[in-house]
């Protein structure tokens, strides 16, 4: 019992809309509407390395992943959203060691 109160952060409302604001953000970066800028820039700048091989090489994959990374990223900041209407003031953080 006490170690799950040890794990448990009290976060304020505010931060945690704030978080949430912030993975929406950052996974439209990843938005697979973007998807062929995304592969067009990832090769233009990978172009004649070996990551630039694989991606020319396995596009499909490419596009999996990057669709994957924005799915994962806008679910987990409507989490946080969410987490913060509801007025969940506490998240569990991992204790170092």
């Amino acid at each position: 019992m006490t170690q799950a109160i040890d794990d448990a952060v009290t976060t304020a409302p505010r931060q945690l809309e704030r978080r949430g604001r912030w993975w929406l953000a950052v996974s439209f970066l990843f938005c697979p509407c973007h998807l062929p800028l995304t592969l067009g820039l990832l090769a233009s700048v990978l172009g004649g390395t070996a990551l630039g091989g694989l991606l020319r090489d396995h596009g499909w994959v490419a596009a999996i992943v990057i669709a994957a990374t924005w799915l994962a990223g806008t679910a987990r900041g409507l989490i946080w959203i969410r987490r913060a209407e509801r007025g969940e003031l506490t998240c569990a953080v991992r204790q170092p060691g």
